[in-house]
C-alpha cells in the first residue's frame, strides 16, 4: 500500500568537455517518502475540533430540552435498528472492509476513529453553559460555526490527488451516494426523518452537510430550497 515514488535524477557534468574545469555533479535529491494511508487519514481527523464539539454537545445535552428530545429519538430502539439497516447496505459493508484492510496494512486500524467519540459528563463543565443554549436551531448554528466543512473537504480531495490509496478511498466514498439515496427512500428512514423534522431538526441542511462533505455536491453554500423534493431526504 505504497504510493508511486517519483525519482528525481540529477543532471551532472554540465561542462563542454572532460577538462579539470568541468562542473561538478549535482547530488541527486532523495526520493519522496511513501505516503501512509493511516497517517494521512489521522492527520485529517485531527482537523476536526473534537473538544469544541464535545463541549457543545455536552452543554446542549445537559441544558436544552429540544436537544434532549432529539438525542432520545436518535437513541430509540427503532433508530438503533435503522442504523443496523444502514450498516448492512452492501456498498457500505464493502467500504468498511476495504478501509479496515488498508488501515491494517498501513499500521493502523478502524480505532483511528475512536478519537471522535464524545465523552459526556453529568455536570456542566462551565457554569455559563446553562445560559448559552438556544434550542435545536442554536445548536445547528454553533456546530456549523465551529466545524470546518470546506477545509475538511479540501483536505480529503488534496490527499486523494497525492496518494493512490487515499484516492481509491475517496472514490469509494463518492460512490456511496446511490446507496445513501436508496436507504433514505425506505419507509423506516422516511418515518425517522419526519420525526426529526417534527422535533425542529433542519434535515435539509443536514442532507446538504453530508452531501458536500462526502463529495456528492460541489456548491459552497446550501441550495436545498431549490432541491428536488423527490430526491434525498424528501
Amino acid at each position: 500500500m505504497q504510493c508511486t515514488i517519483i525519482a528525481l535524477i540529477a543532471i551532472c557534468c554540465l561542462g563542454t568537455g572532460l577538462s579539470a574545469t568541468t562542473t561538478a555533479p549535482i547530488a541527486a535529491r532523495p526520493a519522496a517518502p511513501a505516503r501512509n494511508f493511516y497517517l494521512d487519514l489521522k492527520s485529517i481527523l485531527r482537523n476536526i475540533p473534537h473538544k469544541q464539539i464535545e463541549h457543545l454537545v455536552q452543554a446542549y445535552l445537559l441544558n436544552d430540552a429540544e436537544f434532549q428530545a432529539v438525542i432520545r429519538e436518535i437513541n430509540a430502539l427503532t433508530t438503533y435498528r435503522l442504523r443496523l439497516q444502514l450498516l448492512n447496505q452492501p456498498e457500505l459493508r464493502q467500504l468498511l472492509q476495504w478501509l479496515s484492510q488498508q488501515l491494517i496494512l498501513s499500521g493502523g486500524s478502524l480505532k483511528v476513529f475512536d478519537d471522535l467519540d464524545l465523552e459526556i459528563k453529568v455536570f456542566n463543565k462551565y457554569p455559563h453553559w446553562a445560559q448559552t443554549v438556544n434550542g435545536i436551531t442554536g445548536f445547528e448554528q454553533e456546530f456549523n460555526y465551529i466545524y470546518p466543512l470546506t477545509s475538511i473537504r479540501k483536505l480529503l480531495e488534496t490527499n486523494a490527488q497525492e496518494s493512490p490509496v487515499f484516492g481509491e478511498f475517496w472514490r469509494r466514498v463518492v460512490a456511496l451516494e446511490p446507496a445513501y439515496d436508496r436507504f433514505w427512500a425506505t419507509p423506516q428512514a422516511t418515518t425517522f426523518v419526519n420525526r426529526l423534522r417534527t422535533l425542529g431538526v433542519d434535515v435539509n441542511g443536514l442532507d446538504y452537510f453530508v452531501r458536500y462533505q462526502l463529495g456528492w455536491r460541489n456548491d459552497t453554500s446550501p441550495s436545498y430550497y431549490d432541491y428536488d423534493y423527490n430526491y434525498g431526504f424528501y
